[in-house]
């Protein structure tokens, strides 16, 4: 399956019983009864079969939904729902979580049994994940329209050379390669983006753990993992790594061995954002969007007495920022078009969909270039990408030769 990263994670990471029952159950597909007998290899390789005979769409609302899954997987989101579990309905309910130890099978059964915790818990990783955010993104131009090529001599010169700049044995490293599909023209669907995954091993580390009523140290080798993408249509390779010094080289790695088209290093232009027109009352254009409602919460501006300040109001409030704000300061007369506006807070409020309940995702702008879009799921994020354009309120891209910022959208 490596056009579907999230899907190949579930298959791969659950139960094969507890995912055979979910995949059928989300696909309407009849998927025979697996054999116990047979290993688990075997009985992954039935799963991805059936679901490589799926619609190019099905396949496509199911990555999304598999997507969600994952992301409650990892450490972040197994400490939300470590948080949240105590508010199960029932004890039964928290009994039959609390004897779940694989972490996507807990993210599995909040999402199917308790809905409403999962959205929450999945908002509140989100956020998290965007408060501890540190600096771990590169984007470097490269040329347009290039395939990845997946031959076996270009797949083991980029193992060699991986292997090189990570300075560990080749069987220590492990190589991903997913294709994300574009599936909104009326053409034959076409690749959108290349991801590259990386996964190798640090040294071992000492942890202790309690075994028959003692303390034991125990040799732990953890996984360190490092993702490259490239899109076709605009000619970018991004990395993402905590490797702060070596993401340029993974990119020139995966241009000069996968894309036979090394790089020059060049940053990716970086989207700016022009929000002062949200000084003023406007009208939000979501026609033809799964949109009810847009309201700006949050606006910041540079006073000239006391320095920066930020208006808010409720998103239940009746009233709207610029009337909310003329009380607040008990000044009839006050204007943000008076003033540079430096940071915007936009509340967003999709239409229900399916059996989820109607969501409200936000999108929070702050200085000239920096954007949370990039913390939220994929489907979220290419939806505030393409309002954002549509309401006018990003510039024209300029090229910095600086690394791009991690936030930047």
């Amino acid at each position: 399956m490596t056009d579907h990263e999230y899907i190949s994670k579930l298959i791969r990471h659950l139960p094969p019983d507890v995912c055979r029952t979910f995949l059928a159950q989300q696909t309407s597909v009849e998927i025979p009864e697996l054999n116990t007998k047979d290993t688990l290899t075997a009985q992954r390789a039935v799963l991805t079969t059936h679901m490589s005979e799926l619609s190019v769409h099905t396949l496509q609302k199911l990555e999304e939904l598999c997507e969600s899954i994952a992301l409650l997987s990892d450490g972040a989101g197994q400490d939300v729902i470590e948080g949240i579990k105590q508010e199960i309905k029932t004890d039964k309910g928290l009994e039959a979580f609390s004897a779940l130890r694989n972490p996507y099978h807990r993210s599995l059964w909040f999402f199917e049994n308790e809905p409403r915790l999962f959205d929450e818990a999945l908002n509140s990783r989100q956020a998290d994940l965007f408060r501890q955010s540190q600096s771990c993104y590169s984007g470097f131009l490269a040329d347009v329209d290039l395939i990845l090529h997946e031959d076996e001599q270009s797949q083991e010169r980029f193992h060699e050379a991986a292997a090189a700049h990570f300075g560990c044995p080749k069987d220590e490293i492990a190589i991903q390669v997913f294709r994300r599909l574009r599936t909104d023209t009326t053409a034959e669907p076409t690749i959108a983006l290349y991801q590259v995954s990386i996964h190798y091993n640090r040294p071992p580390e000492i942890v202790e753990r309690v075994q028959h009523s003692e303390l034991v140290a125990n040799e732990v080798v953890r996984a360190i993992s490092s993702h490259i993408t490239y899109e076709p249509d605009k000619g970018y390779v991004e990395v993402l790594s905590k490797d702060t010094q070596g993401r340029d080289a993974l990119a020139a790695i995966v241009a000069g061995t996968l894309l036979a088209s090394p790089i020059t290093g060049e940053s990716v232009p970086i989207k700016q954002y022009d929000y002062q027109s949200l000084a003023a009352p406007r009208n939000f254009d979501i026609s033809n969007e799964p949109v009810t409602s847009v309201k700006v919460l949050e606006l910041g501006y540079a006073g000239p007495i006391c320095g920066s300040s930020i208006a808010k109001v409720s998103i239940r409030d009746p009233q709207d920022i610029y009337s909310a704000a003329k009380s607040l300061y008990n000044n009839p007369a006050f204007e943000f078009r008076d003033y540079t506006l430096n940071y915007a807070k936009i509340s967003i409020k999709l239409r229900k969909e399916g059996r989820g309940r109607a969501r409200t995702i936000t999108i929070e702008l702050r200085g000239e270039n920096r954007c949370n879009i990039k913390t939220k799921r994929e489907k979220d994020r290419a939806l505030c990408d393409h309002l954002l354009h549509k309401w006018n309120l990003v510039k024209e891209v300029s090229k910095d030769a600086r690394p791009i910022d991690p936030l930047a959208a």
